[in-house]
C-alpha cells in the first residue's frame, strides 16, 4: 500500500450560512480510498449530502482504488442519511473485490452500528470493519492485499 498519497476537497455550502464547509474530504493512500466525513452531518442540505456521496462513489470507481476507508474522527453525530451512504459505499468496495472499514468510531458510533448490525457482521455484504485509528486500518488492509 506503500506509494502515492493524494488529498482533495469536497466543497458544498452549508444551509442559510455565507461560509463553505465540507461534507467529505478524500485522500488516497495506495489503493485505498479515505473519506473523510465531517459533522455535525444533520446541518448539511439533503442535496449537498447526495452531491458529497456521488462523489465518493465516483472516487471509488477510479481505476487503481481497491478499498475504502471512512474517517470519523471529524464526524460529530450522523443519522440515517450518513448510514445509507456507508451501506452503500461498502457494497460499492466489496464488488469491486475490495474491503470496507471504518475507524475513530466513538462507544456511542459502535453501539449504533452494531445495533444496526454493521459492524462485523459478515453475513451481509454491507458490513463494516471497526478499527480504532487510520494506521491501524491502512495496516490491516495492506496485510489483506498481501494475502490475496
Amino acid at each position: 500500500m506503500a506509494g502515492r498519497s493524494f488529498l482533495w476537497r469536497c466543497t458544498v455550502r452549508k444551509s442559510r450560512m455565507s461560509q463553505d464547509i465540507q461534507v467529505f474530504e478524500f485522500e488516497q493512500v495506495g489503493d485505498v480510498l479515505i473519506v473523510i466525513a465531517h459533522g455535525p452531518f444533520m446541518e448539511f442540505r439533503d442535496n449537498d449530502i447526495r452531491n458529497a456521496y456521488n462523489e465518493a462513489y465516483r472516487r471509488l470507481s477510479e481505476p487503481g482504488i481497491r478499498h475504502l476507508l471512512v474517517d470519523f474522527s471529524l464526524l460529530e453525530y450522523f443519522g440515517s442519511t450518513f448510514v445509507s451512504i456507508l451501506i452503500r459505499l461498502a457494497k460499492k468496495a466489496r464488488a469491486d473485490k475490495g474491503e470496507a472499514v471504518l475507524c475513530h468510531l466513538s462507544d456511542n458510533m459502535k453501539d449504533m452500528l452494531k445495533t444496526l448490525m454493521l459492524l462485523e457482521n459478515t453475513k451481509t455484504d454491507f458490513y463494516w470493519l471497526p478499527y480504532p485509528t487510520r494506521e491501524a486500518a491502512l495496516t490491516a488492509l495492506a496485510a489483506r492485499e498481501s494475502t490475496s
